[in-house]
């Protein structure tokens, strides 16, 4: 592997034709990412955390309170729609896309680095499919914020941008606590590498670390005020065992190459190596900032997925940094033509297998069971409008369900959107609503309609029960069944606010 040595800045800022390609590419997966948000239900998840963005709090028991926030925000422009659940999602790719491009430049010599990135990123599932509003959207954007000030403040010898990094660290952190390897990754940086100690010698460093605390320590206290329930919450799946011994690292691997692109995830790990050993060492040098900052995340689900299942998600808030390596090693190679077939296959790859998630996600052609994430997104809005329906025949003064936080989201949502008073509970899991004022939490409305999935009859709940219909919703070429109960006479096994 050979080096490109051409100069960060130039004397004309005419853009080149791969630059004015990765714009292209950049507007164009913009676009598509917003008709997909717009043709698409609310995933069960995404309707969740809109429940929470009702009432914000400083935490909840499953995440810090980051994607409430986000969630908050486009609610507060945009309104109750699906739209505004998505907007922050949204426009967090553009950020990242800017943050990533930008960064690039600054740790590669060669300008077409940057604009690899962003198109191989660009071309990505996991890009293709970030308009879901979920803890990844912020998660992601601030881990990638953060680095790229990193990048300023040592690239440029400008150490205020550390104030800047500590500030984007801190709102990570309150957005997902995988976000603390990041913090780890920051810190390895600092104490190995030549260009990381002279940082330390600056006063900003140690004030963006005192920021970042700052900014998280709200979550901390929420914490400490509530039995540390939210860090144990998350906390049990490191210990959590759930086959034999690395059965399950094949299924990581193979889902991460889905997610990002064969290629890509091969040349981001090839960078890894080529950086460890020192290979290029003069224009790989500052690499070591994006690879320290996401090896600590990346092997610990390596680590982790010996033992359990790593959702494919997990590992997004450092495919922006793995990018850059991968660019790295791309623009480095001594063939233009190798450079130029890697390129274009990664991206043909890349748009096929977007293309493919894409269509099951519409037409759902192929019957994948549980395998199928998409199924999350479909037949949501129209089976809330038969259980408002059904809801309104009967006189019900409100909408419970038994467990499902997914189906309380999704009935809460669609309700809200259609402007329906009526207030909707998860009566089963208390403990994942105690944000809600306790005068509203769990409201003596009655008679309710009880919507379950299966046909279970809520009998511990109520001495008044009377089945009224089954609803399904559409999800492919199946369907999930419902059933609605007018319920009425609650039992002392009815939850409380206490």
């Amino acid at each position: 592997m050979t080096d490109i040595d051409i100069p960060r800045t130039s004397t004309h800022h005419r853009l080149s034709p791969l630059e004015l390609v990765a714009i292209a590419v950049l507007i164009l997966a913009a676009l598509a990412r917003l008709w997909l948000a717009l043709a698409m239900d609310l995933d069960g998840d995404e309707a969740y955390y809109a429940f929470w963005a009702h009432w914000p709090s400083l935490a909840y028991i499953d995440h810090p309170p980051g994607v409430a926030l986000s969630i908050w925000l486009g609610e507060a422009l945009l309104g109750p729609t699906v739209l505004g659940v998505r907007a922050f999602a949204l426009l967090a790719q553009l950020a990242i896309a800017a943050a990533l491009w930008r960064t690039t430049r600054l740790l590669v010599p060669n300008r077409d680095a940057a604009a690899v990135a962003v198109i191989w990123y660009s071309v990505s599932v996991t890009a293709a499919i970030s308009f879901v509003a979920t803890p990844d959207a912020p998660s992601t954007l601030f881990w990638t914020l953060s680095v790229w000030a990193a990048a300023e403040a040592t690239a440029r010898s400008r150490p205020n941008w550390w104030l800047a990094a500590g500030l984007f660290a801190g709102l990570g952190l309150a957005s997902k606590y995988t976000n603390a390897w990041l913090g780890l990754g920051l810190v390895a940086y600092l104490l190995f590498t030549p260009d990381g100690r002279r940082q330390l010698r600056t006063w900003q460093v140690w004030a963006g670390g005192l920021l970042a605390l700052v900014v998280f320590s709200p979550v901390l206290w929420w914490n400490a005020t509530h039995d540390w329930r939210s860090f144990l919450f998350q906390g049990v799946r490191i210990v959590t065992v759930e086959t034999r011994l690395g059965a399950l690292v094949p299924e990581f691997l193979l889902s991460q190459a889905l997610l990002t692109g064969p290629i890509l995830m091969a040349c981001s790990l090839l960078g890894i190596v080529a950086w460890a050993i020192g290979h290029s060492r003069q224009a790989g040098a500052k690499l070591a900032l994006p690879i320290l900052t996401s090896l600590p995340l990346l092997l610990y689900f390596l680590v982790h997925a010996l033992h359990a299942r790593v959702e494919a998600n997990w590992p997004q808030p450092v495919l922006p940094m793995m990018t850059v390596a991968a660019a790295w090693v791309v623009v480095s190679l001594p063939s233009r033509l190798w450079t130029t077939v890697l390129v274009v296959t990664q991206s043909v790859v890349g748009l096929v297998l977007v293309g493919l998630v894409t269509w099951q996600a519409i037409f759902a052609p192929l019957d994948l069971g549980i395998a199928d994430r998409t199924r999350m997104l479909r037949g949501w809005s129209a089976l809330v409008a038969e259980v408002r329906d059904l809801a309104d025949a009967h006189g019900a003064r409100s909408i419970l369900t038994d467990g499902s936080y997914r189906l309380s989201g999704e009935l809460f949502f669609y309700g809200q959107a259609a402007r329906d008073p009526r207030p909707v509970r998860n009566v089963r899991d208390a403990y994942r609503y105690d944000y809600i004022p306790a005068a509203e939490r769990f409201p003596r409305a009655f008679p309710a309609l009880f919507v379950v999935e299966g046909n279970i009859p809520p009998v511990q709940w109520f001495g008044k029960i009377e089945a009224v219909g089954t609803l399904t919703r559409s999800i492919g070429r199946d369907g999930e069944s419902y059933t609605a109960y007018i319920v009425s006479e609650p039992t002392g096994a009815f939850p409380t606010a206490d």
